[in-house]
């Protein structure tokens, strides 16, 4: 017996209506042959989401470490600067024993093109007033500044003033002031 077409598409509607409606509790109501891969969504999607969550994972870490690692080169040449500026004032005193800046930021260097301006790239430096003997030190505070970073150093200088002396600097200790 030889089945059309025409029998065998209603033949299998039948059939589907019935497996619908009449099925047994134990029996699924998906054929297994239509449930293959049903399982293969939801996976790929919760591991679409695994790779999504360790990608930005990953860059955060990345970027993280980028900032912290500038903020450190950052400081090192505000760092570089205040010693600069320090330094400066030295020769200054060496020059001209009786040297004083006394104001706050008496003076700047530029590292770069409007540096102070821009509070990038800048020395400030002041030296107070004192005698330069052992009782009354001159004082040094030079601030180094580059962009966010400030670092700031405080020298004491002595000069030598005796009987025999002849006004060079003897001793200068150098200390940095934190906040």
């Amino acid at each position: 017996m030889t089945m059309d077409k025409k029998n065998f598409i209603k033949k299998s509607n039948r059939d589907r209506i019935f497996f619908v409606f009449f099925r047994s509790p134990s029996f699924p109501l998906v054929p297994p042959r239509f449930s293959r891969g049903v399982a293969t969504l939801p996976t790929v999607m919760i591991l679409g989401v695994l790779a999504l969550v360790v990608t930005v994972s990953i860059t955060t870490l990345s970027l993280t470490e980028l900032f912290v690692s500038q903020g450190g080169a950052q400081s090192s040449r505000a760092q570089f600067y205040a010693e600069a500026g320090a330094r400066d004032a030295l020769i200054r005193i060496a020059r001209n024993k009786n040297y004083t800046c006394a104001s706050a930021d008496c003076y700047t260097i530029d590292f770069s093109a409007n540096g102070c301006a821009l509070n990038n790239d800048c020395a400030k430096v002041s030296v107070s007033a004192g005698s330069g003997i052992t009782g009354d030190p001159k004082i040094i505070t030079a601030k180094g500044i580059m962009k966010g970073s400030k670092r700031s150093l405080s020298v004491s200088v002595t000069l030598d003033n005796g009987v025999a002396g002849n006004g060079e600097v003897t001793s200068a200790v150098w200390s940095e002031i934190t906040n």
